[in-house]
């Protein structure tokens, strides 16, 4: 198991799975070679995962992403398949002794709903509240903005609920793209997916992760023609993708997959074909 880089403990936070169609997580690529990895269900849904990370390091505890949260009806929760009942964002902090509480800092990779939902919930009067009361949360200002003003593509996935609340309550920390938030945590913007999304990278004592949230969601992704016909500019995420692939095979990071549902992260090597094989990886280990 990845269990520290650095100076930072760090422990993969499991908060839930849900489907989306496959077809449109894997764009272009024809499903007799991407149904052999990421199997679809009847209504051609794929598995998909959303593990958070949680950083420790003794005097900060970060939480990148959020999962999807509670705040859906029936109908939502249908047509995800959303399964996040018996390992909620709370119950899995728990888990290894955490609460709300004790956050300090929530980075997003930016505001789609599968990935801000966690960040706001309903208390017992029916009020929307943050999530993590003494806690930053950190969003691209690209994001953010556009967040609250979605084109018609993107504005299904961006649901004011899941971030409005943390304005209101003064929580809010717009950073622009390729941000240090604190001593060897920084952001790396990228633009295909959506406007604004940050990934996260943790740099200390000559290790390297990097978040990859929606450049990289899935193992599958590794391979660069595979890319989300959700994202907005493919050309760019296809950019994006082999630089950032470049750097970590020239520099053995880790690369951190919030969406798939069975490896959690790989180190890769370019080959002279120009493909990126996996060296090391970490499974999940159920």
């Amino acid at each position: 198991m990845l269990s520290k880089i650095g100076k930072w403990k760090i422990i993969a936070i499991e908060s839930g799975n849900f489907k989306l169609d496959g077809g449109a997580m894997m764009g272009s690529v024809p499903k007799v070679l991407w149904n052999k990895t990421n199997p679809a269900d009847k209504l051609n849904r794929i598995d998909l995962a959303m593990r958070c990370v949680l950083l420790d390091d003794g005097e900060n505890i970060v939480l990148i992403e959020t999962g999807i949260g509670n705040k859906f009806d029936t109908k939502f929760s249908s047509i995800f398949e959303i399964n996040n009942k018996s390992n909620t964002l709370s119950d899995t902090l728990q888990l290894y002794g955490y609460i709300h509480s004790n956050v300090t800092h929530v980075i997003m990779t930016h505001l789609h709903f599968d990935h801000s939902g966690g960040a706001t919930t309903i208390d017992d009067n029916g009020e929307l509240i943050t999530t993590f009361p003494n806690a930053k949360y950190y969003i691209s200002n690209k994001n953010w903005l556009a967040a609250l003003n979605p084109n018609l593509r993107d504005k299904a996935s961006y649901l004011k609920e899941n971030f409005i609340p943390i304005e209101l309550n003064g929580q809010l920390e717009l950073i622009e793209g390729n941000t240090e938030i604190l001593p060897g945590l920084s952001t790396h913007e990228a633009n295909g997916h959506t406007s604004g999304q940050q990934l996260v990278k943790i740099d200390s004592m000559g290790e390297t992760l990097l978040f990859c949230g929606d450049l990289i969601p899935l193992r599958s992704h590794l391979n660069p023609p595979f890319i989300m016909g959700y994202d907005l500019n493919a050309s760019k995420t296809l950019e994006e993708k082999i630089d950032l692939l470049d750097l970590a095979s020239k520099n053995e990071w880790w690369l951190w997959f919030y969406h798939d549902p069975k490896t959690i992260a790989v180190k890769v090597r370019k080959n002279t074909n120009s493909k990126y094989e996996v060296i090391k990886e970490v499974l999940k280990s159920n």
